[in-house]
């Protein structure tokens, strides 16, 4: 049973946007993770059975100024991060925010 779990910060003003799903076929894992793309989610997470996280996706678009004195946001653009990819410590901080669901 792998496990999807979701995350977005929702800014300084409202609770962030947190949720769990369950996948048992390949399918429903794929399935989940683009939903939550489509949704623009923050951050995805992919966890195994035993809780382990496998990898993270997250939304690296950064908001671009408009000439106006306002800005645009990009479309989301996700870059897949696992347990090798940073440091132990950047590591932990991004497992974190999905353990409090």
């Amino acid at each position: 049973m792998i496990t999807i779990r979701n995350y977005d910060s929702n800014g300084p003003y409202f609770a962030p946007t947190k949720g769990v799903y369950q996948a048992s076929r390949l399918k429903e894992v794929i399935f989940h993770v683009r939903q939550c793309m489509e949704d623009s989610d923050y951050q995805i997470g992919l966890f195994d059975a035993d809780g382990e996280c496998k990898g993270i996706w997250v939304d690296e678009a950064e908001p671009e100024p408009d000439g106006e004195d306002g800005w645009l946001n990009p479309p989301a653009a996700y870059k897949l991060y696992r347990p090798g990819d940073v440091g132990k410590e950047l590591w932990r901080l991004m497992i974190s925010k999905f353990k409090r669901v």
